[in-house]
């Protein structure tokens, strides 16, 4: 199976736009350092600051599964219950073309 892309959006509550970068930078390293991650970036959206995007690339959707059983993932999930203004939306790709 070829690599997919997960590109996850959230959007920080007024006044808790730092504390989410704060959250979401604290778990980039550690699913760096995952088996099965390929890359991990994370961007602010310029039309609205509250707005961050993790776009990840993993080997396979079974690395992805695996990662959210990880200790650092479930933390996050805990933390951004009071941070996010609703849920993240979640969206798969798979790789067409990588040249």
């Amino acid at each position: 199976m070829p690599d997919v892309i997960v590109i996850a959006t959230a959007k920080a509550k007024p006044g808790k736009e730092k504390e989410m970068e704060s959250a979401l930078r604290a778990v980039a390293l550690p699913t760096r350092a995952q088996p099965g991650c390929v890359r991990f970036n994370l961007s602010r959206s310029t039309d609205d600051p509250a707005v961050i995007v993790g776009v990840k690339r993993w080997a396979s959707k079974e690395d992805y599964e695996m990662h959210l059983q990880g200790p650092h993932f479930q933390r996050l999930g805990a933390a951004m219950g009071n941070i996010i203004a609703g849920p993240p939306q979640i969206q798969w790709y798979e790789i067409l073309d990588d040249k």
